[in-house]
């Protein structure tokens, strides 16, 4: 048996919609389903995510080195957000695969990185989320560059309109480039309203390379962050993160400078 096929993910789903200071264990992995949909859609999303990172990028669990990788479900609204240790995720509504998988990526992020959380590397850690919580669900619906619509976060909303575009983001009331810029719009020195430079400025490349994103913008995006990205990054500091990562891996480096010039990281 090779490897890649005897590594396998270690779930684990609590329940804590009774008691949020310990919640009970309720499925494992490779434990039948439970019957509670939000309890076996975390379950779900949590393999599809742990598959997508193992496969693509050869990444075992959240830290690397198969690891569990936990999800609680507590009582409030929808959504899920990265707590530390585990992916909680609120009872409002079935769990979105591209929202569970932002959050584990946050928790890479954690292992890796260290991003800070306020200003322009806390911006940036929002967008990986984002990025990388979109090609999980590309991945999962085989979907192209060209076929995606690059929304994401549909579900979190009653009407159930996404929350967010790689392609659009004023449309969601995102900077879209530099000269939008501004620390003051929202918490954390505007980490979800700056995160729409790097986000649009990923898009720009994984369409103009074309085909699935996770394999090739995705792979820059990917190596940047493993290989050179640290606490204190910033878009300026990523972008030369993402020029080393094409070039090593003998993507076109002159795609990814002019996606970061059209959003006025240009040096």
């Amino acid at each position: 048996m090779t490897e890649s096929a005897s590594v396998r993910p270690v779930r684990r789903i609590f329940d804590g919609r009774k008691d949020s200071d310990s919640p009970a264990l309720v499925r494992e992995e490779g434990g039948a389903p439970s019957g509670d949909a939000l309890l076996d859609g975390a379950y779900d999303a949590l393999g599809a995510t742990w598959d997508f990172f193992r496969t693509v990028y050869g990444r075992n669990a959240i830290d690397g080195r198969g690891g569990p990788v936990e999800a609680v479900l507590r009582s409030g609204g929808p959504g899920a957000v990265w707590q530390g240790s585990r992916i909680v995720v609120g009872d409002g509504g079935a769990p979105a695969l591209d929202v569970v998988a932002a959050q584990y990526t946050i928790g890479i992020i954690q292992h890796t990185a260290e991003l800070e959380t306020y200003g322009q590397p806390g911006a940036l850690a929002v967008s990986l989320g984002n990025v990388f919580g979109l090609l999980t669900g590309q991945y999962a619906l085989e979907q192209t560059a060209a076929d995606s619509d690059w929304l994401f976060g549909r579900g979190l909303l009653p009407s159930g309109e996404p929350i967010g575009s790689l392609r659009d983001p004023a449309r969601f009331e995102q900077a879209v480039h530099m000269a939008e810029y501004d620390e003051a719009v929202d918490e954390d020195g505007g980490v979800h309203f700056n995160a729409g430079i790097a986000n649009r400025a990923f898009y720009l490349v994984a369409t103009e390379l074309g085909g699935n994103a996770w394999e090739r913008a995705g792979r820059i995006w990917y190596k940047g962050l493993m290989g050179y990205a640290a606490r204190t990054t910033n878009f300026s500091a990523f972008r030369f993160a993402t020029l080393g990562a094409a070039r090593e891996l003998g993507l076109p480096a002159d795609v990814v400078a002019r996606a970061w010039t059209a959003v006025g990281v240009d040096r």
